[in-house]
This record gives structure tokens, C-alpha cells and sequence, in this order.
């Protein structure tokens, strides 16, 4: 089902490149700096985890609107980080990144001032130093919302809350866990 879903909106992404004759304004792009977190617990007795909120999270976008209330989106984000430090051990640090498509759906309250919200499916990935750079991967849905404002007719401000299904290999034994990552973001995007 994941899977029908992923190609349903790459599909749907992807098909207006197809059509012809393409109108470029309906393409917008933009990048974000936010703050993400997520909560990994210690995995064995005598660790210690950090679930980091200090770190700022980066991020871009870019999609593609099919008219004012419905658009796909594609997302490459940073979702949060982790410190892992044994009792009498070297602190290692874990990232979250996610690669998210999602479907859009827009509100506008006023010629400049518009809702959202999104649901869609993400790729999340975990990068951990301690673990000789082990990669671990999770797919699953992802959901936000947020507020925009276009400050001109192409360029917009943004500001979002999104949730992703995270994972992150901890250093004992290359113990594999899951958790949620909430990443709050303010960001800008120009229409073309």
C-alpha cells in the first residue's frame, strides 16, 4: 500500500512535465530553518541519550501548484538530531534527514494570507559517526500544517509544523529504533 501510494504522488508530481505545453508559474521552490526533535530512549542500561532541540534543522522544497487550493510537494529535510554517550564512553551524534512528496492542500483567507495542510508518505534516513557511519532507513506517512504569506506575487513566507516517522541505529550492538520527529520551520519560496 506504501508502496502504491509513493508512486500515486510521484505520479501525480511528475505528470504536468508530461503535458505539453507546462505553465513554469505554477512551479514554486524555497528553503526553510527550523527546529526539529525527536524522542529516542537509552539503549542499554549505563547510556545516556540527548534528544537534541539546539540544533537547527535545514531544509528545501520545491512543487508544483495545480491551482490555488491543491499542489505536490517534494521536501529534503533535516528532522532532528541525538547525542548517545556511554558512561565512560565517546558521545556520538545521530542525524535524521527525510526526503517527504506530499499532497498539499490550500485555504486562502485573503488575496495574500493562506493555510495548509499536507499529507504525503517520507523516506527517513539516520547517519550515526560512532557506528562507522551506519546508514539506517524508514519509510513511512507524513503530515503538517501550516500559514503562508506572499510578501510579492512571487515570493511567499512560510511558516510550518511537520511530523515524520524517523529512525536511528544507537551504538550498542547497533540497536535500530523508531520514533516520531516533529520539525517547526519558518521558510521562503519563490513561484516561477
Amino acid at each position: 500500500m506504501k508502496k502504491i501510494l509513493a508512486v500515486v504522488l510521484l505520479s501525480a508530481a511528475t505528470a504536468p512535465a508530461f503535458a505539453g505545453s507546462v505553465d513554469m508559474s505554477n512551479f514554486y521552490a524555497g528553503v526553510t530553518l527550523g527546529a526539529g526533535s525527536a524522542n529516542f530512549t537509552a539503549p542499554a542500561a549505563g547510556y545516556i541519550v540527548e534528544n537534541s532541540k539546539s540544533k537547527p534543522v535545514y531544509g528545501v522544497f520545491g512543487g508544483y501548484r495545480y491551482n490555488k487550493n491543491l499542489a505536490v510537494e517534494m521536501a529534503y529535510t533535516g528532522a532532528s538530531y541525538i547525542y548517545t554517550t556511554p558512561v565512560a564512553g565517546v558521545r556520538s551524534l545521530s542525524k535524521q534527514m527525510v526526503f517527504a512528496i506530499a499532497a498539499v492542500g490550500t485555504m486562502p483567507v485573503s488575496d495574500a494570507f493562506s493555510v495548509f495542510g499536507k499529507l504525503g508518505v517520507a523516506s527517513a534516513s539516520s547517519e550515526n559517526n560512532a557506528a562507522g557511519e551506519q546508514t539506517t532507513r524508514r519509510f513511512a506517512p507524513t503530515f503538517g500544517a501550516g500559514v503562508e504569506y506572499k510578501f510579492t506575487p512571487n515570493i511567499s513566507g512560510r511558516l510550518s509544523a511537520d511530523v515524520y516517522g524517523v529512525t536511528a541505529t544507537l551504538p550498542v550492538a547497533l540497536v535500530k529504533q523508531n520514533s516520531n520527529a516533529t520539525v517547526v520551520n519558518a521558510g521562503v519560496s519563490y513561484s516561477f
